[in-house]
């Protein structure tokens, strides 16, 4: 009980400054601005296959509303209790000094501290305790055959909290019979394992189009396949680093172009890391199982169909224990000894306060949009994505120049980047530059033609202008793109209304009134079309 009262509490002072950070990023879209958030049933009914996530932010949100530090303590929890089992695991596979340090390690850890501090990055740590409680259950089972059966119930859970990232994880329990059990006698146990991955693979097929759409449109990914031979290298070799040496951390790694000596440096050190694999694979079972874990686990992340991002922190929550017990359980080895036991207890008390410390610091960065955009441009400055952030924190303080700078930088990285001309046209109408506006908001459509938002602005330029007709057609084209916005169809009775067709403003006003009786700006509406 008291080392569990320690890891508690290595994980609250690590985390206690993070519980009041404000929504970000993704949390803006999933959370605060999702209209469906409080209905239970409809989120479940919405995400069948992968509903446990977006129904516990229904839970919470029916429970005390947009109260960030709820939200943020739902990961805190997983993030504990997935702590909790790292250490009855490694107490039941080796010993409790190694399995404190394991846990210890991992609790405190800077990089996997994205996956805990963001809200919308919960479900890392959320599928990553229910796998954890079916690996452990599994070991567990030899004594009592129930186990077995609740094993695989908390592996669906795990595919219910995330539906690509355990993917490959069925590989670790005939893996595990491979290095600490039987497998001829065992390999049977692991099929309802494999059977429940076979059927969440063909429903990731199944959605592939839909991811491919959303990437190339939300985030404007470009088509293509990734050389396995670069991405591979490029992968490892950053994860290892931000293991040994999280120094840059950053929501987007962008920094991922390297010349060929830098390259070559890492592509060695990948091929050091799969020899160590195959070595350790006659020399010590132990250390094989936990570097293969680590691939096993970070596998379907390493698409070359460029499905997922080449490098994100809150992918490696779960493959870095792999990589934690192994460098552990050479601390422990040398622990054993009594020369060396009191040198590597002073050591270890150095590492945990070392990571405890860079995690604090870093979740200050996690605060608002504007802390994580300005510590995001210091580590990511390739990212266009960080410069069009970037442009919203200083247009939002006041600087429009430092703005327009910062998206055109994100269009001269990426030409294609709608987002930024919208966002850059946004801002020219803030400096009342119309002209220039309408230019960037139909270069803004010519790269996505579903960004509604500029049609709607569009339409707001010719209306100032009275050039009606032309209103009409941009806002009737944003209607068709996001046609339940019942502040276009209010923008649309309104053009009606300055073009002197007063019934079909009627009609819209009264419909709109129909199904939102206290719309203040219909029934005011309806009223000057009724004269």
């Amino acid at each position: 009980m008291r080392i569990l009262l320690l890891l508690l509490f290595l994980v609250l002072i690590t985390y206690t400054n993070s519980l009041n950070n404000a929504f970000l990023s993704d949390d803006l879209a999933e959370i605060v601005n999702n209209p469906n958030i409080g209905n239970l049933m409809l989120t479940i009914t919405a995400h069948p296959f992968g509903f446990l996530r977006p129904a516990l932010y229904s839970i919470i949100f029916n429970s005390a509303g947009l109260n960030q530090v709820l939200f943020r303590l739902s990961n805190i929890f997983f993030h504990i209790g997935s702590v909790f089992l790292i250490y009855a695991i490694f107490n039941s596979l080796y010993s409790k000094r190694l399995a404190l340090i394991v846990a210890a390690i991992f609790a405190v850890h800077p990089a996997i501290s994205e996956a805990v501090v963001w809200i919308s990055g919960g479900g890392y740590p959320q599928y990553t305790f229910f796998f954890l409680i079916s690996f452990l259950l599994y070991i567990l089972a030899a004594k009592r055959k129930l186990f077995y059966l609740l094993s695989s119930i908390f592996y669906l859970l795990s595919f219910m909290s995330h539906p690509q990232m355990p993917l490959a994880l069925f590989l670790i329990f005939p893996l595990y019979e491979f290095s600490f059990g039987s497998f001829q006698k065992n390999w049977k146990k692991s099929i309802p394992f494999f059977l429940i991955t076979i059927a969440f693979i063909l429903l990731t097929v199944s959605a592939l189009p839909e991811r491919e759409t959303t990437l190339q449109s939300v985030h404007y990914q470009e088509k293509g396949i990734d050389n396995p031979f670069v991405l591979i290298p490029t992968a490892f070799s950053s994860y290892l680093e931000l293991i040994f040496f999280p120094k840059n951390l950053t929501l987007y790694h962008s920094e991922l172009n390297f010349g060929p000596v830098n390259f070559a440096v890492r592509a060695l050190i990948t091929v050091i890391f799969f020899a160590a694999i195959g070595l350790s694979f006659k020399k010590n079972k132990f250390v094989f199982f936990w570097l293969s874990f680590f691939v096993i686990a970070l596998a379907p992340t390493l698409t070359p169909l460029r499905l997922n991002w080449i490098v994100a922190e809150r992918y490696i929550y779960l493959p870095s224990i792999g990589i934690i017990a192994s460098v552990a359980y050479f601390l422990d080895f040398f622990a054993k000894k009594k020369k060396y036991h009191y040198i590597v207890l002073t050591v270890l008390f150095l590492i945990i306060i070392i990571l405890s410390a860079r995690t604090i610091i870093r979740n200050v960065d996690w605060k608002n949009e504007d802390s994580l955009w300005i510590a995001t441009g210091k580590t990511s400055p390739s990212s266009p994505n960080t410069h069009n952030n970037l442009g919203d924190v200083y247009g939002r303080n006041g600087d429009k120049q430092a703005a327009l700078r910062e998206f055109q930088t994100a269009i001269n990285i990426k030409p294609n980047y709608a987002d930024a001309y919208h966002n850059l046209a946004n801002t020219y109408m803030e400096l009342k530059q119309p002209d220039k506006a309408l230019e960037n908001y139909q270069k803004a459509l010519e790269f996505n033609p579903n960004l509604w938002q500029s049609y709607q602005n569009i339409a707001a330029i010719y209306y100032a202008n009275k050039k009606y007709d032309q209103a009409l057609e941009n806002v009737q084209k944003a209607i068709a793109i996001n046609p339940k916005n019942i502040n276009l169809r209010n923008n649309l009775g309104i053009v009606y209304l300055s073009m002197g067709e007063k019934a079909k403003a009627k009609e819209i006003f009264n419909l709109i009134l129909s199904s939102d009786p206290q719309n203040q700006l219909a029934r005011a509406g309806l009223t000057e079309a009724s004269k």
